[in-house]
């Protein structure tokens, strides 16, 4: 089998898949990308009816997604922005026509080509699967997610900590992560549950600011 070839018929799926990510030398991406469609070659069944380059992109974006995540650096906002509009369009055309949409009339409503569409549901579905995989189940979304913002994406509320400062980090995920009371988080951190408190509120309002914008 000729991996050299392999790799550079899909070189620019590969690239393109790096669009997602940014922060992060384009080469290493590429490399991450490269180990991906590898495993996925591995994988891979001849007689099955998914191409090829359908069914490795989930490994290509997995492998970068998991160095972006080992060097603390997050998926463009943009594509989980994306995933949200169509999955709430899904929903909102589901109401009218009286039945679940498929990705072509979905791609039609919203004015986006269908490649794109079904790039960003596959990417974003490769995040929460890997971190299903990897985290303990959470529920933060929703508490963080008041019901006037609809928010049902865990993967954006994790990526809004990084608008917060290290103490408001750490009291959010005590509260909603570890399920502590304020005064015990006020014990763990050496706080008065005043603090905590304030820290809290404060926090939950920049994530909501920041999923928002």
């Amino acid at each position: 089998m000729n991996y050299e070839q392999i790799v550079k018929d899909n070189e620019k799926l590969i690239w393109k898949i790096s669009q997602h990510f940014y922060g992060i030398p384009k080469e290493d991406l590429f490399q991450a990308g490269v180990l991906g469609l590898l495993k996925a070659l591995k994988n891979y069944k001849s007689d099955s009816s998914t191409k090829f380059s359908t069914y490795a992109h989930d490994y290509i974006f997995g492998e970068m997604y998991l160095l972006s995540s080992n060097r603390n650096i997050k998926i463009s906002k943009d594509i989980l922005k994306l995933y949200k509009k169509i999955e709430t369009s899904r929903y909102i055309l589901a109401q009218k026509i009286g039945k679940i949409p498929n990705n072509l009339e979905l791609s039609e409503v919203l004015g986006l080509d269908l490649f794109t569409l079904e790039e960003a549901l596959m990417s974003a579905k490769t995040i929460m699967s890997l971190d299903n995989a990897t985290k303990e189940d959470r529920d933060a979304y929703e508490i963080i997610s008041a019901p006037e913002y609809d928010i049902d994406s865990k993967i954006l509320i994790d990526d809004s900590f990084k608008v917060l400062s290290n103490d408001e980090r750490l009291i959010i995920k005590s509260r909603y992560y570890e399920d502590l009371t304020q005064q015990e988080v006020a014990r763990k951190l050496k706080m008065t549950q005043v603090m905590v408190s304030r820290y809290e509120k404060k926090g939950i309002e920049k994530m909501k600011e920041y999923i928002m914008l």
